[in-house]
């Protein structure tokens, strides 16, 4: 077709017709363009890149060296590692295949049939299911605006409340409680009530430095500070974390330890991540800071609710729609963000944050799929 036989199939069209006919036009270019676009799954919270070469070096190495003998049941290297990075006693310390193995294990030896456990709500849905499994009725006070409150807390717990479990940061919402907070509820919970402070996005959050809950320990025999290195470490496969409490409360951790202790791959990788990961764990960390703000600012002046995230990720309420709506529209521009509903409240959705290029991404999915933003950006 020629230029002017083009503009010739125009001739006896309205204009309201000729721009609907554009629109269209323009709207199939689009899909046909996001359709070579790849998915950007910003539903996970663990970290998307492989760790340092050298991490993953020492988990072959050991997989090729050593197989077929049985790993240190006391993990000391890895317990003395954390040690010295920590400034407290190896003996403060129990290595577990993970942070929600240690979280269960205390549940387990903590509670018995009919017991309760507290749990601020909205938080990680595996806590329901630990207290499940343990035969413990659960409880769920309500966040403040996403954030923990003392009172919420102190009149959800009864005579009959063994553990209180706090994320901190707080998944779903982000939002993190300083030291004082923490210290101040310990200071006023019943001797009956011990508590866990879930850590596994510590290293995101910059209100406070990172070990300032975990040094409310020996303070308090009774709170116990579980660790992960699945969120920036990158290190979800290998399942390890650790729990750290006050010396005199030996017998307590004893008991959350493996039976026969952590496979021998785990520990020659953790070993290694605590030896040289510390640079890939700040640019992760610097990363994360960085774009969080950029994105906190940006969405602050569309048709969204969003919580003071420290975290990795946002906790976000369209003002009109509904969280799956949300997701929906979202994954149309092909990102895909949790949905709240499975996290504990419909109203909104989770978003991972990543580097600049994935916060752009989610900054025009997001103006995409509310037509108040598109209108606001001009």
């Amino acid at each position: 077709m020629g230029l002017l036989d083009y503009y010739r199939q125009f001739e006896d069209i309205g204009e309201s017709e000729y721009n609907k006919t554009l629109r269209k036009r323009r709207a199939a270019e689009k899909a046909l363009a996001l359709e070579q676009v790849p998915v950007l799954d910003l539903s996970g919270t663990e970290w998307p890149e492989l760790p340092h070469a050298e991490v993953v070096g020492a988990s072959v190495y050991q997989a090729r060296g050593r197989l077929n003998g049985y790993p240190d049941p006391e993990a000391v290297q890895v317990r003395r590692a954390l040690a010295e990075r920590h400034n407290i006693r190896a003996s403060q310390i129990v290595f577990g295949n993970g942070a929600a193995e240690l979280i269960a294990s205390a549940v387990y030896v903590l509670t018995s049939e009919g017991d309760e456990v507290v749990v601020p709500r909205p938080s990680r849905p595996l806590y329901a299911t630990i207290a499940s499994r343990a035969g413990a009725r659960l409880v769920q006070p309500g966040l403040i605006e996403g954030a923990l409150d003392a009172e919420q807390v102190l009149a959800a717990v009864g005579p009959r409340s063994r553990v209180l479990i706090i994320c901190n940061p707080n998944d779903p919402t982000g939002t993190y409680a300083p030291a004082a907070r923490i210290g101040d509820l310990m200071a006023r919970l019943p001797e009956h009530t011990n508590v866990l402070v879930d850590e596994s996005y510590i290293q995101f959050q910059d209100v406070e430095p990172e070990d300032s809950v975990m040094g409310l320990v020996e303070a308090f025999p009774r709170l116990v500070v579980v660790r992960s290195f699945s969120k920036i470490y990158g290190l979800s496969g290998v399942r390890a974390g650790y729990a750290v409490a006050s010396s005199a409360a030996t017998g307590l951790l004893a008991p959350l330890a493996p039976v026969s202790g952590v496979n021998a791959l785990t520990q020659a990788t953790i070993v290694q991540a605590l030896r040289v990961g510390d640079a890939d764990v700040r640019h992760r960390r610097e990363a994360v800071i960085e774009e969080r703000g950029r994105l906190l600012d940006a969405l602050s002046a569309m048709p969204l609710t969003t919580t003071a995230s420290q975290a990795n990720f946002l906790w976000i309420a369209a003002h009109e729609l509904p969280g799956a709506d949300l997701v929906a529209a979202l994954d149309a521009s092909r990102v895909h963000v949790a949905d709240g509903e499975a996290l504990g409240d419909a109203a909104h959705v989770r978003a991972a944050i990543r580097d600049r290029h994935s916060a752009d991404r989610l900054l025009w999915a997001m103006r995409e799929a509310l037509p108040g933003a598109r209108t606001a950006r001009g």
